[in-house]
């Protein structure tokens, strides 16, 4: 099965040219703990950089809106920064490592707001791997996210900016979890800020 899927990728390579892999967008980001649905208390960071493949310039378009859609990859670090003084409580790690994909699609408005800006909205589900299932959090458990692998979610509003709209700034939430694919399932929720550039 092995030597099927390589000779396939081998026979396939050919096709595939530069311009194909390379991304169209990088993005810095920086998120923080929220727990929006309970009373949960952390302090952890989220520090990610992504890179983006355009899949369809319009998917569908109207006199208002322009529906697109891209494939992002990304690294993350997961950062617990709980007080020194707690430091004897801590229960599971203080840093996770995290990698992702997911399909995200952006409704951008057609209408500018002020001189060459767009305001968009970006939406997505995908999938994400992280070195370490327990992360520690400000009581005597840690947040015990069941398994390694999880469902990536998003919202992010944001703004196009400067000629051609190179740059981006967004703000929203970010939810990783199981979706209950086992028992153990407390995920994790952030308020991330993204700064991105197109090239």
């Amino acid at each position: 099965m092995k030597q099927a899927f390589s000779l396939a990728v081998i026979a396939l390579m050919p096709t595939v040219t530069h311009a194909d892999w390379q991304p169209d967008k990088i993005t810095l980001a920086f998120g923080q703990f929220i727990a929006p649905f309970d009373d949960r208390q952390a302090d952890i960071n989220q520090y990610r950089l992504a890179l983006a493949w355009n899949f369809s310039d319009s998917l569908w378009t109207s006199e208002s809106l322009l529906l697109q859609s891209y494939a992002e990859l990304a690294l993350g670090n997961w950062k617990s920064t709980l007080n020194p003084m707690r430091n004897d409580y801590r229960v599971g790690a203080d840093s996770v490592k995290q990698i992702s994909l997911s399909p995200v699609f952006r409704f951008t408005g057609n209408g500018l707001l002020m001189g060459k800006t767009s305001p968009f909205l970006d939406l997505g589900v995908g999938v994400s791997y992280q070195s370490e299932k327990d992360i520690e959090q400000q009581h005597y458990s840690g947040i015990n996210m069941g398994r390694r692998w999880q469902f990536e979610t998003r919202a992010m509003v944001g703004l196009t900016l400067g000629e051609n709209n190179p740059f981006e700034v967004s703000y929203g939430w970010m939810h990783y979890s199981n979706a209950n694919l086992k028992d153990d399932n407390e995920g994790l929720d952030f308020q991330t800020l993204q700064l991105a550039y197109r090239f």
